[in-house]
Parts: structure tokens; C-alpha cells; sequence
């Protein structure tokens, strides 16, 4: 991986290649698809092991769109003590209706102001002013004040995607965390705001990743340039199953025409798998980490 990252240093700089696709493929990933459990509590010891292991915060689900009462928005969060780590992950949308309604909000409401600058999508920041008030903001600050040397890490897929680029960027606008405490590792995330917020983002969560799976749709969406809606970098891309071994490129452009852009016919298909691992609501398994 490091040979890629190498072929791409004109293009993104020496400091870009931060990217750690072991921990992404070995722990974070399984413990995002976690999420998509809902009493992750009893299960998370199948992924981080014994309880001595970890500190488990809380899981926080709440009605996000009036649409529905089914329509939810969750999150969780978790002290790994191996990672040194407070972990902040979201759950994505629960079914295709949700998704619509997320389609439909975005069609037609503007996007709103955002506190580090730039506007955002408004079901995204609303999803996560819903979940932070709810007991998220709290269950997180007892974990970050109680190991206060942990690294902070913010992690989603599809909507739980958005709602960590979200999540992560409040965290530092708002000063709750420094900036170089701060790791945003996202899969499968849809553009969230406009362009003044993907140029701020590079300041606010300079370590940044999103993730995505060869021809995963979701990241085109909403189209690039519709309302102003721009990706913040950094992406990591793989054109494959996403094996081990399988290579990757990086590109720290917002947009760049070298990672998934230049995929003309993105599908569905590839959205709800990563690293061989897929997820899915209800998941009464969860994932053990290192397996795969």
C-alpha cells in the first residue's frame, strides 16, 4: 500500500499516506457494522473481546425525519483501551423508505449553515443535533474525560457515513476536541455539504478518510455540483473486491477524477459490502475483529 500511496505523492503530498487499511479492514469496519445491531452492547465483546478490553458508553437511537417514526438515526460509543482510542460510530439508514425521504429532503430544502463554516445538508445536521442532544455529547465527554490521552475516532456508513463527517467537524469547530486528536474513517458516504464546507473540513479534521467500495453509489449522491454539494477529502478508493492485499489509490482532492468519479455507471450493489463484510439491520452476530 505504501508503493500506491508512493505513485501519488506529486498529486497528494507525503503527509496524505496516514491512511491505515489494516486498522480500517480489522477493527473499524467491524465495529461499524456493528452498529446495525440493536443492543450492540451484548455483542461488542465478539469484536474488541473481553470487557476488561473496553469501556462501552451508551447506544442512542431517535426519530430523525417526521416522515416516519421508524425513520431512525443511532449511534454508539466506546473506549478501546488496545487503540488507545474513544470511538463515536453511526448506523446507516434502516430501510429504503428512509432513504427516500433522505432523497426527498435534499431535493427540496437548501442547505443550512454549518458552525465551521460552509452549509450542510439539513437531515444530516439535524439527525445529529438530534442524537448528540439525546445523550450522544454526554456519553461521549464521560468516555473523553475519563481517558483524556485517548485518541478520538469517528466512524459510519451511508447516513451514519454523513452523520461522522458531521459529527467530526462540530467536534472541532466547537473546540471539544483537538483537531490533531481527531480521526474521521467513513465508508460508503454521500457528499454532505457545499464547497466552503469540504474547503474548511481540510482545517477542521485533517485526518480524513472516506472510504469506498469500487462502484458504491451512494457516493455520488447528491450530485456533485447540485446545490453547490462538493465532497471534502481525503477519499480512498479501491476498484475491487476489497481482498486483502487489494490495492487502493488515495486522493486528497475534494473531487478528483482518479478515484470513484471516474466510475460511470455506479450501483447499489457494492454499498452494503466492505472488505468483504457485509452489513445489515438487525445483526445479532457482530463482527470479530482480525477475521477477514
Amino acid at each position: 500500500m505504501f508503493v500506491k500511496c508512493l505513485i501519488l505523492f506529486a498529486l497528494i503530498g507525503i503527509g496524505e499516506c496516514n491512511y491505515d487499511e489494516n486498522v480500517a479492514r480489522n477493527l473499524l469496519w467491524p465495529l461499524t457494522v456493528d452498529a446495525y445491531n440493536h443492543g450492540v452492547e451484548k455483542c461488542i465483546d465478539k469484536t474488541l473481546g473481553s470487557s476488561s478490553s473496553y469501556d462501552f458508553g451508551s447506544q442512542v437511537t431517535v426519530q430523525c425525519d417526521s416522515h416516519s417514526s421508524k425513520d431512525s438515526c443511532s449511534g454508539y460509543t466506546v473506549a478501546y483501551h488496545a487503540q488507545k482510542a474513544v470511538f463515536i460510530i453511526f448506523r446507516g439508514s434502516i430501510s429504503d423508505s428512509q432513504v427516500e425521504q433522505e432523497m426527498n429532503y435534499t431535493l427540496s430544502h437548501p442547505l443550512l449553515p454549518f458552525v465551521g463554516g460552509g452549509h450542510v445538508n439539513g437531515y444530516f445536521l439535524n439527525g445529529y443535533n438530534l442524537l448528540w442532544n439525546a445523550g450522544l455529547k454526554d456519553s461521549f465527554l464521560k468516555l473523553k474525560n475519563k481517558y483524556p490521552t485517548y485518541q478520538i475516532w469517528v466512524l459510519g456508513h451511508s447516513l451514519g457515513a454523513a452523520l461522522a463527517s458531521v459529527t467530526a467537524a462540530s467536534l472541532s469547530a466547537t473546540k471539544l476536541v483537538n483537531k490533531n486528536q481527531l480521526h474521521l474513517y467513513t465508508f460508503g458516504q454521500p457528499r454532505v455539504g457545499d464547497k466552503a464546507f469540504a474547503d474548511a473540513y481540510a482545517t477542521l479534521v485533517p485526518e480524513a478518510y472516506r472510504i469506498v467500495h469500487h462502484w458504491d453509489i451512494i457516493p455520488h449522491l447528491p450530485t456533485a455540483g447540485f446545490m453547490g454539494y462538493t465532497h471534502h477529502k481525503s477519499e480512498v478508493w479501491y476498484n475491487n473486491n476489497m481482498k486483502k492485499g487489494d490495492p487502493y489509490i488515495l486522493c486528497a482532492e475534494e473531487e478528483s477524477i482518479l478515484c470513484s468519479n471516474s466510475v460511470l455507471t455506479p450501483t447499489m450493489g457494492d454499498h452494503g459490502e466492505y472488505f468483504g463484510i457485509r452489513n445489515y439491520l438487525g445483526n445479532h452476530e457482530c463482527v470479530p475483529s482480525g477475521t477477514f
